[in-house]
């Protein structure tokens, strides 16, 4: 990697999201800028300062008023893909058989 940064691996150097491979290249190359050096590190301890400071609201339960609505948007009941594909062979076989046994006695003589 040569040049500068682009902004979504700088964000993601930030977040830590970035592979270890990717991480070390980035922070090789932010070694040889020190303006994007001091901007990571100002952004690590934002992050560090807002993870500190919402800590404890991140971990409480929703409330109740929450869950009732996200459970109001939900369907009530989702078909599930396996049935759905059971139930689209089974008919496709149906429909094969009745046009094979239609052409088999139209075709042979009784």
């Amino acid at each position: 990697m040569t040049g500068a940064v682009p902004d979504e691996t700088f964000n993601a150097l930030v977040d830590q999201r970035l592979s270890p491979k990717t991480e070390r290249e980035v922070r090789q190359r932010l070694e040889a800028d020190p303006q994007a050096l001091a901007r990571a590190l100002a952004w690590q301890r934002h992050n560090e300062a807002l993870g500190s400071v919402f800590a404890p609201i991140a971990h409480e339960p929703l409330p109740l008023s929450i869950l009732l609505k996200l459970q109001a948007s939900q369907p009530a009941w989702r078909p599930d893909p396996r049935l759905l594909r059971t139930v689209t062979v089974f008919c496709l076989g149906l429909v094969c058989g009745i046009a094979l046994a239609w052409l088999a006695y139209r075709h042979i003589p009784l």
